[in-house]
């Protein structure tokens, strides 16, 4: 739990007192607000918590490290110190039970520490009295103290003023005066203020940038233990700045800031542990990192923290534990958390699904200009056409993201031109595009340019090209490139036949559970293409694709248990393709058409079969255009529709699909839905004869017997005949005997 859930589960402070407001936090130290529980009491105090946490969870340093404050702060004398009233602590648990931490909490006197003349007051009580005012945002008086504290050169006093017109409390900011604050007080050996004037150096904030004082300075202050400056001297090995990168070095220094208790620390030592950089991989002890800083209410730490539940990294998988830290982590608007904040919401994950609250934090943390939180709220837009104007916007977020170099936002303008989505259709700017995002070695765009030379899209076909950015793409892993680069060897497209590799590619695909490529591979077993045929390892391959939703590796799993003989199971294959239908596989719902017409493994459904052939008829699939058609025809399912069924036929015969073709000359023969048209007829048999299909071989030489339409011939006749009787059809026989 962060500070404001642990303070209200400790309620009733100090057994009068309720949570008010959190005043400020820093590090290991929180000013609470909180307000008299008696009714009618309108009175207010101020509680002071200081948390300690330790690394292995030890109670007894934990303990000894409260005592030291309590000492420090005259607390286990029997009397307290002016500024305190009460004292009272509590021990902080992680998720399995375990003391990570204490928080000491200290109630603050309602005094309102001003006084009317401060010529006669010390440096270092011109410091504590400004502090207090300090703490409770009376930022004005406080500065009436520092500045008297300034005359008398109190480096505290010169530290804050600085720390004043750094943020612009009280003060407009000016970044330039705090330098020179900062400058006066390191002068006089203020730590604090030298470490400020580092960050200042470092970044180049109100002075000229400048590495190697920042360095000195973070050293200057790391040798006196200042937990801030050791974490930022890390920060300087990590990279590079004012010294040689040392990454192992840079771990050391977060080791012991973070042992300090210093949250900054905590969260680098938590990355660094997290990807293994300068230190073995540990994620669990990162876990801990960001627990520990996440609960001094750290935002980084508390986003990490949450993505670490959401993805069970060192801990158990917990989505409500990760939303909790998500929300946590957006309170001061951090970017990356508003966008898992609202991921949340979308995808209704530890909280209820509300696209509204989704839309937005993607919205507020876009407008806050994070490129990220630009691209998805693009691609919110893009998934949720319901949105008014959802494909416009969806454009405009991905164009605002282009703008900074985000290549995922660059691949999806470039799809939006390419397919006309929110924008007018342009290939040539789409292909503009993934070559600007291809150049930037985002994979994603290589293969999507690849495939524009492959087909010319927006460019002129070049597979030259296609194969060069298809082979960096998969180069880099990219499966899809791959798979494509693959089917190119298949086919002999641009290099020679070469099925071994192409298995090859089909395979590494796989290995990242790549459906498409673990499709391949079990069509590669299943034709022995750079394999030998191995049908079980083929089923294996499928049934991988097929849990992934690949419609095309469940339907060619219907077809070996409905075609093959060893693993015939027409239920098998029925499920299967009913799988396939799921994902509106034209090719399934044909086979499905064709059980339910025949009712021999399942109940006779024409209706159901008609509808199945219907859709995937208009979606243009050559054997379901032709049964559609002689559905039609013959009025199967209660519609006929002879010029309808011509209509298919001849669609499925431009495909080229023979018995498509041959329909198509029975229409011309018998005038069925068009005119008879015996020489058209002629030739269209002819054209399905010269592709052995058996009932159009019929038809030719049943033209030639009675000179129907064309010339006698009783030879060739029986030539066609006896073709149609080879291939197995039995009215060919017939008319053979006929002849004799």
């Amino acid at each position: 739990m962060d500070i404001i859930d642990r303070i209200k589960s400790y309620e009733p402070l100090f057994d009068w007192w309720l949570f008010d407001d959190l005043i400020s936090i820093f590090d290991q130290e929180s000013l609470i607000k909180v307000k008299h529980l008696s009714y009618g009491n309108e009175k207010y105090a101020f509680v002071k918590v200081v948390t300690v946490y330790d690394q292995d969870n030890n109670l007894k340093y934990l303990e000894k490290r409260i005592q030291d404050i309590k000492s420090h702060l005259n607390l286990n004398q029997g009397y307290i110190e002016d500024e305190f009233v009460e004292d009272e602590q509590y021990l902080i648990e992680n998720n399995q039970g375990e003391v990570i931490g204490i928080d000491l909490c200290l109630l603050m006197e309602e005094d309102t520490y001003k006084v009317d003349d401060l010529d006669d007051l010390s440096g270092k009580l011109l410091y504590e009295l400004g502090l207090k005012l300090f703490d409770k945002h009376e930022y004005d008086e406080a500065l009436r103290y520092f500045k008297k504290g300034e005359v008398v050169n109190n480096s505290d006093c010169i530290c804050i003023i600085g720390y004043l017109y750094e943020r612009g409390l009280g003060v407009e900011r000016d970044y330039v005066k705090a330098a020179y604050y900062y400058q006066k007080a390191t002068s006089l050996n203020n730590i604090v203020a030298s470490c400020n004037l580092a960050y200042f150096y470092e970044l180049g904030i109100g002075i000229e940038q400048d590495y190697q004082k920042a360095y000195e300075l973070y050293l200057k202050g790391a040798e006196t233990g200042f937990p801030r400056a050791i974490c930022n001297l890390g920060y300087c090995y990590e990279y590079g700045r004012g010294v040689k990168a040392d990454l192992k070095q840079a771990v050391e220094y977060y080791l012991e800031a973070a042992r300090l208790g210093y949250s900054e620390a905590l969260y680098s030592l938590g990355t660094c542990l997290e990807f293994g950089e300068g230190i073995e991989k540990d994620i669990e002890r990162a876990f801990k990192c960001y627990e520990e800083a996440a609960n001094q209410g750290h935002e980084r730490s508390q986003y990490r923290l949450g993505y670490c539940y959401e993805n069970g990294l060192g801990t158990l998988q917990d989505f409500v534990k990760a939303f909790y830290w998500y929300e946590r982590a957006s309170k001061n608007n951090y970017p990356p958390a508003l966008v898992s904040l609202a991921t949340c919401y979308e995808l209704g994950q530890g909280t209820i699904e509300d696209l509204k609250m989704a839309r937005s934090y993607y919205k507020k943390a876009a407008h806050l200009g994070y490129v990220r939180a630009q691209f998805w709220l693009g691609y919110f837009y893009e998934t949720h056409l319901e949105i008014k104007n959802a494909a416009y916007r969806c454009s405009y977020w991905y164009r605002k993201a282009s703008k900074q170099n985000d290549v995922q936002a660059i691949v999806a303008l470039g799809y939006c031109y390419e397919s006309g989505f929110g924008v007018k259709r342009d290939l040539k700017r789409a292909v503009e595009l993934y070559l600007r995002a291809a150049k930037l070695n985002y994979p994603a765009a290589q293969c999507n340019l690849a495939y524009c030379y492959e087909m010319g899209i927006g460019t002129k076909p070049d597979i030259k090209q296609a194969i060069h950015y298809y082979c960096l793409a998969s180069k880099a892993g990219y499966p899809r490139a791959m798979c494509n680069l693959g089917y190119l060897y298949d086919h002999g497209e641009g290099v020679k036949i070469n099925h071994q590799k192409a298995f090859d590619l089909y395979m590494q695909a796989a290995k990242v559970n790549y459906a498409p490529g673990l499709y391949h591979v079990g069509l590669a077993y299943e034709e022995g293409k750079g394999n030998e045929v191995n049908i079980d390892k083929a089923i294996t391959f499928y049934k991988r694709a097929a849990n992934l939703n690949y419609a095309m590796a469940m339907y060619n799993l219907g077809l070996i248990y409905e075609q093959n003989e060893d693993y015939h199971d027409d239920l098998k294959a029925i499920s299967y393709y009913e799988m396939a239908i799921d994902q509106n596989d034209i090719r399934a719902m044909y086979r499905m058409a064709l059980y339910l017409d025949e009712g021999k493994v399942i109940a006779k459904d024409v209706q159901k079969a008609f509808t199945y052939l219907q859709i995937s008829a208009n979606k243009e699939y050559a054997p379901a255009m032709n049964m559609y058609g002689i559905y039609l025809e013959d009025g199967i399912s209660d519609y006929k529709d002879s010029q309808e069924a011509f209509r298919y036929f001849l669609k499925a015969s431009n495909q080229g699909y023979v018995p498509g073709i041959y329909n198509l000359g029975r229409c011309y023969f018998y005038g069925i839905g068009t005119d008879v048209n015996k020489q058209e007829a002629f030739e269209l048999f002819c054209k399905a004869s010269a592709m052995k299909y058996r009932e159009a071989c019929f038809m030719v030489g049943y033209m030639y017997c009675y000179g129907d339409g064309i010339e006698k011939d009783i030879q060739k006749a029986k030539e066609y005949y006896q073709e149609s009787a080879d291939l197995g059809f039995q009215d060919a026989i017939k008319e053979l005997e006929k002849l004799k």
